[in-house]
């Protein structure tokens, strides 16, 4: 099978993927009330009707503030996660110190650290943010970490032998190798940062998409609540494959 050939075949499968969750989604929903368990159609409805609604800013402006608490909080993770993970995989006196705290950043759940945060801060953008940058940081480490115990250092002890720099090791021989391991950090990291980021909007934060969805929760309303929650879902997606995209075209020899 040819490169261009397994590629249509991953998005014809995805494409099945996504009509059997819709039809799933459509069949159980006629077991139940559309106030209780909304079709697809009914969802769809209520996006449009959650655009339009001109209570608590615009459906616009709290979208923009989710996704910009989202890429200030997934850089953060993914940059201070990524350098931490590397050291602990390239240096034993740095695995030494950070594990026990990387299992402990791995313990907390986001619920607490946003309560933590809100106590501490009270409702303003840098909970969500540093909910997103606290939680995240010990996943991208964890990969990063294994990731890097695997690195091939036969090719390293070669550019020595040859006199590479520091700088050129660096660039042609380390980090291409890190990149297959960052990529996937960045693709859970992505989805583990939006995630914490709803919770964290939903208890600490004084707009944005989980802000929204509480509110329609106190108010009952799942139709609207899932309308909230329907293009921040599609736009994650979308931008998972963007990594996937990027990563093919940075490391083509995958």
């Amino acid at each position: 099978m040819s490169l261009a050939s397994y590629r249509r075949r991953r998005w014809v499968d995805k494409l099945v993927v996504a009509a059997a969750v819709i039809v799933t989604w459509q069949v159980a929903s006629s077991f139940f009330s559309y106030w209780m368990f909304p079709s697809p159609i009914v969802t769809v409805q209520a996006t449009l009707q959650a655009i339009n609604h001109p209570q608590f800013q615009s459906y616009t402006a709290n979208l923009a503030a989710t996704f910009r608490r989202l890429l200030v909080g997934f850089v953060l993770s993914v940059s201070i996660g990524g350098v931490l993970g590397t050291l602990m995989g390239l240096r034993d006196d740095a695995e030494a110190f950070l594990r026990a705290w990387v299992v402990l950043g791995l313990s907390i759940p986001a619920i607490a650290v946003a309560f933590a945060l809100v106590i501490v801060l009270g409702i303003t953008d840098w909970v969500p943010i540093l909910t997103v940058t606290i939680v995240g940081i010990p996943f991208v480490m964890v990969n990063m970490w294994e990731g890097t115990q695997h690195l091939d250092r036969d090719v390293g002890e070669m550019a020595t032998f040859y006199g590479a720099s520091r700088t050129l090791r660096f660039r042609h021989v380390l980090f291409p190798q890190l990149l297959q391991y960052l990529f996937p950090s960045m693709y859970w990291g992505l989805v583990t940062s939006w995630k914490v980021l709803f919770i964290a909007e939903v208890f600490g934060a004084g707009s944005g998409v989980g802000y929204m969805v509480n509110y329609w929760f106190t108010q009952q309303r799942v139709d609207m609540l899932l309308g909230w929650v329907l293009v921040p879902v599609i736009i994650v997606i979308l931008a998972q494959e963007g990594l996937r995209l990027a990563e093919r075209r940075v490391m083509p020899w995958r």
